[in-house]
């Protein structure tokens, strides 16, 4: 704690020193900004962008008046800065050191898009008019250009516009090119096709996926151009790793891709990001930068979690820290960030905070293991910011080496970490069981032993007959009688259901309390299941979505059944298949609880038994509903089939007319409009 307050204190003089120095105008050809143009958040507990401690403060503009005719990239190693003048046509080299200017392939640059520097100190440069992809030596002269690659692999009528272009230590380039859909184009150092490296999937929208069922392959054609969504931007780390981004890909838009070119997210459910991110860098700790073309700023740490999110877009004033057009980002060995004006034509510099230091170096601690010696960063964090689940995952693997487990597991649910808090409750629960067996097994045998001497005391002196009468009284009124007898659908689902069909068992009430209370149980197991095995806020949950899931389908079901059967020669009423569809629920109602229960005292090792029971009461609710529908139809069991088969084809043809009709939806009523517009226009003439 004294190398942290120590630390702050000569973060705080240096910080203080710099602004002075920056207010009287002393550096040369720097403009002075404002601090804190814009404020910092992070992702709280509960999921939700709230601001904290600033992270980073704008500090100096670089070439603001240098003459940039619409940039698009910026790369900075060594001191030097290097900035893809896209609009002029050439690399403007500037030397921080040296405090120059230089510019490099101006004869020869068309319209560079991408600049790298890699290992041995060569610019790599994307040129996306020239369609080449140029390397130079640091004076500017050429060492190679990398053509469209004439490998037949490569294919004939493949796009070969670069884009963007980045190397590995071995020197081979990767290169982003607009329109080629199969990936990153891979060459050689001698410029060799080495094939593509990494691809984004194609994903169906679920009326795309109806639309896939029952179109035909030519309306298909016509209609669809389903092809992967490009890469629109690339990055590598000083271990080699390709990082990239793909605009409009919600959830999904940086890439982390292993040396197979797979993504190493797609793990993830998600990623907090933006549709519009137009760059991407990694930090000195492996933090990934990541910039949109509003001006936003996201940082996060190796594993994709949101660190920060800064900056912003410069609406009505040109302040400093927020940007017009933003579409170039890097980072410094001292994690400061760069930050390129594509609109405005200049970098914008942040410096971080002892806040953001602070953070990197606990984060930097926890990703090399060092779990313990990262808890007094943590939750000194905390303090300063209040919230943040980052932090709150940090302080429970420290907790956790400590085998602190009830602290762990604590901070694991806070910062929403399954699978931590899963391996600190087993703990828990293993040292409990260790603690308390020996009653458990005291307490078990006293039961048994008291539940027989009962039942010998109640059949010489019937201790519970009034039991007995309170029950008799209850099976006598109808509708209880017909819950309670519910139990008989496990047993004889057979017999049950002939006795709804002759009348003699069964209601409409009791089958609409029946839904209501497997509705109940519906949602409970949907929102209330223990924490590793509830993925859902109950706070964000619209209940209307769960009446959609659970009684519309058994609405849809209960009517379409109805309508094949009184085609297909079935004796069942409507009535008839109300009531045997809600019975058929009789298990969900009588072991889903159960399941419930189970999800709080079991971890992710037995997650097994959850999904294994669930799927076994469904599959056996699907049996009583199958019998049931054999016995109240008088079918046989190939008719069954084939009744339940057009009946869920008819729910699916309702669903692609109701989808159809929302596609058209505004159409029908401009339609309708118009229509009404013309009758009323013709009943005046």
């Amino acid at each position: 704690m004294k190398n942290i307050r120590a630390y702050k204190v000569l973060k705080s003089i240096t910080v203080f020193f710099f602004v002075i120095v920056m207010t009287l105008g002393l550096l040369p050809n720097k403009v002075n900004a404002e601090n804190a143009a814009a404020y910092t958040y992070t992702i709280s507990e509960d999921d939700k962008w709230v601001r904290t401690q600033d992270a980073y403060l704008t500090s100096e503009v670089f070439l603001k008046d240098a003459g940039l005719q619409k940039p698009e990239d910026i790369f900075v190693k060594d001191k030097k800065i290097y900035i893809a003048d896209t609009g002029n046509g050439r690399i403007v080299v500037l030397d921080n050191m040296e405090n120059k200017i230089n510019y490099i392939g101006a004869e020869i640059l068309s319209s560079p898009t991408g600049v790298y520097v890699d290992e041995e100190n060569n610019i790599i440069v994307a040129d996306y008019n020239l369609q080449k992809v140029v390397k130079f030596s640091q004076n500017g002269e050429i060492i190679k250009l990398y053509d469209r690659p004439t490998s037949p692999i490569f294919g004939k009528k493949t796009n070969f516009k670069p884009r963007k272009a980045v190397s590995d230590k071995k020197g081979n380039i990767y290169i982003v090119s607009e329109g080629t859909y199969d990936g990153i184009i891979q060459l050689s150092k001698e410029g060799e096709f080495l094939g593509y490296f990494g691809a984004n999937n194609t994903n169906l929208s679920p009326i795309e996926a109806i639309q896939e069922l029952i179109f035909t392959e030519e309306q298909k054609a016509k209609l669809f151009n389903r092809i992967p969504k490009t890469f629109y931007n690339i990055s590598i780390d000083k271990k080699g790793m390709i990082y990239t981004i793909t605009q409009a890909d919600k959830g999904h838009a940086i890439k982390k891709h292993n040396i197979a070119g797979s993504d190493i997210f797609s793990g993830k459910k998600s990623i907090k990001d933006e549709n519009n991110f137009v760059d991407i860098t990694i930090g000195t700790y492996g933090q990934i930068y990541a910039l949109t073309e509003t001006g936003l700023i996201y940082e996060y740490d190796s594993s994709g979690n949101i660190i920060f999110s800064f900056g912003g877009r410069a609406i009505s004033t040109e302040r400093n820290g927020l940007f017009t057009v933003g579409s170039g980002i890097a980072v410094d060995e001292e994690n400061n960030i760069y930050v390129l004006d594509k609109e405005r034509g200049m970098i914008q510099v942040f410096f971080p905070t002892i806040f953001a230091d602070m953070t990197h170096e606990a984060i930097n601690l926890f990703e090399n293991g060092k779990y313990s010696q990262s808890k007094d960063l943590w939750q000194e964090i905390l303090k300063l910011s209040g919230t943040s689940k980052i932090a709150h995952d940090g302080l429970g693997k420290a907790y956790f080496q400590e085998n602190d487990y009830e602290k762990a597991a604590y901070h694991f649910k806070i910062a929403q970490n399954r699978t931590d808090y899963s391996e600190s409750f087993w703990e828990i629960r293993n040292k409990w069981l260790q603690n308390n067996s020996g009653i458990l097994i005291i307490l078990l045998i006293f039961l048994v032993v008291v539940i027989k001497l009962l039942k010998k005391i109640d059949e010489k002196k019937g201790i519970f007959n009034f039991v007995r009468n309170i029950k008799n009284k209850i099976l006598k009124n109808q509708i209880m009688n017909d819950l309670i007898s519910m139990r008989n659908f496990i047993k004889h689902p057979i017999n049950s259901m002939y006795d709804i069909r002759k009348d003699k068992f069964g209601s409409i009430l009791s089958a609409t309390i029946i839904y209501l209370i497997g509705f109940l149980i519906f949602t409970i197991n949907y929102i209330g299941r223990g924490f590793i095995f509830n993925f859902v806020d109950s706070r964000n949950v619209s209940y209307f979505y769960i009446i959609g899931i659970f009684l519309l389908p058994c609405g849809l079901f209960v009517a379409a059944n109805y309508m094949v059967s009184s085609i297909n020669e079935g004796e069942g009423r409507i009535r008839d298949v109300y009531i045997a569809t809600a019975y058929s629920l009789t298990p969900f109602i009588i072991f889903m609880p159960f399941v419930i229960a189970l999800s709080y005292i079991v971890t992710l090792n037995e997650a097994f038994i959850i999904s294994f029971s669930s799927a076994i009461i469904w599959v056996w609710c699907a049996v009583i509903l199958l019998l049931g529908l054999k016995e109240i139809h008088n079918y046989e069991i190939k008719d069954v089939i084939k009744n339940i088969l057009l009946t869920l084809f008819l729910i699916f043809v309702g669903i692609i007319i109701f989808s159809i009709v929302y596609m058209l939806w505004d159409q029908l009523i401009e339609f309708l409009y118009s229509f009404l517009k013309e009758v009323a226009y013709n009943v005046k003439k």
